[in-house]
């Protein structure tokens, strides 16, 4: 995922412990932490050359993480949430463009009320 996509991210529909993430060392390096650790608990510690997350965050987001987390076992939200909501937007601007609803669930593998209420939420997101 590239950084254009991500910040397509609308982060007040994602889940608060992801927010939190995000204000903590940003977005990119949130869905970073994602991919590497997400639907799992991931500790951290007070001390940056005691943890592997050197290897995958710069030193100043990794100083960041430790300065607000040290000491507790995070539980790293899933990447899902940021694919599903590129999805989502994916899905309303192909709609807007003319494809209908049972191309869009033939395309993504929903069904046809799922294509609806993306149509509708996304509606009411913009709106």
């Amino acid at each position: 995922m590239n950084l254009d996509d991500l910040n397509r991210i609308d982060i007040r529909q994602l889940p608060q412990s992801l927010q939190a993430l995000i204000d903590c060392i940003g977005v990119e390096h949130a869905y970073h932490l994602t991919y590497l650790y997400g639907g799992r608990p991931k500790y951290i510690p007070k001390q940056s050359k005691r943890t592997a997350l050197a290897q995958h965050l710069p030193a100043q987001a990794l100083a960041a993480l430790i300065e607000r987390f040290a000491g507790l076992a995070l539980e790293i939200p899933k990447v899902d949430h940021f694919h599903r909501q590129l999805r989502n937007h994916q899905i309303q601007q192909e709609s807007c463009d003319g494809l209908s609803r049972s191309a869009l669930a033939d395309k993504y593998g929903l069904s046809l009320r799922q294509i609806g209420n993306i149509r509708r939420q996304e509606a009411m997101a913009q709106g």
